[in-house]
């Protein structure tokens, strides 16, 4: 990367965090509560520090920052929203909401690396997605047993057939090879050369 691009991307985290302190200054300012200024801001600030970390994912190409990026940012957004009420419920009922939230951005990082649905990516984030979606189903108490219950009666059950899943996409995987899509991850490079 040249001198201008290099001037360019510090011109615009010198921005993020300008715009930070000032979103900072006002929340302590307008906040309702004493004792929650600090705490109102936490949202905020990982909204700006998420963006900023996924708009520098532009010029290093790197899907882990990314993943980083968008997951503050949807963590700082889902937080904002249920400290202003907008969501009703609390962060005890809605956590599954957060992993249902990163699955679907680790999809997005794995597309984004590749080009293309990679089963590297698929299935880790299908699988965050489903448990945390049926978390979410014991969380709001939609299922009606007890989460102990369920993990003792059908618990061998679910291993059972994630070990017959896997084994059935590892031999689908190992028929169709592809050239682009490595065996084994390989770290992106954070700091671009």
């Amino acid at each position: 990367m040249n001198k201008k691009g290099y001037f360019l991307l510090n011109l615009l985290l010198g921005l993020a965090i300008i715009l930070f302190i000032v979103v900072f200054i006002v929340t302590i300012f307008n906040s309702e509560r004493e004792h929650a200024k600090i705490l109102d801001s936490l949202p905020v600030f990982l909204m700006i520090v998420g963006i900023t970390v996924a708009f520098l994912t532009k010029s290093t190409k790197s899907s882990y920052q990314l993943f980083i990026g968008l997951g503050f940012f949807f963590i700082g957004g889902f937080s904002f929203l249920l400290m202003r009420s907008i969501i009703e419920g609390t962060l005890l009922q809605l956590w599954p909401v957060i992993g249902i939230g990163n699955g679907i951005i680790l999809f997005i990082s794995g597309f984004y690396k590749y080009r293309k649905v990679s089963f590297g990516f698929v299935i880790p984030s299908a699988a965050i997605t489903a448990l945390s979606a049926w978390f979410l189903l014991f969380s709001l108490k939609i299922v009606s047993i007890p989460f102990k219950t369920f993990v003792i009666v059908f618990g061998p059950l679910l291993f059972v057939m994630l070990c017959v899943l896997l084994f059935v996409v590892y031999m689908f995987k190992r028929n169709t090879k592809s050239s682009e899509e490595p065996d084994q991850f390989q770290d992106d490079e954070l700091i671009p050369e």
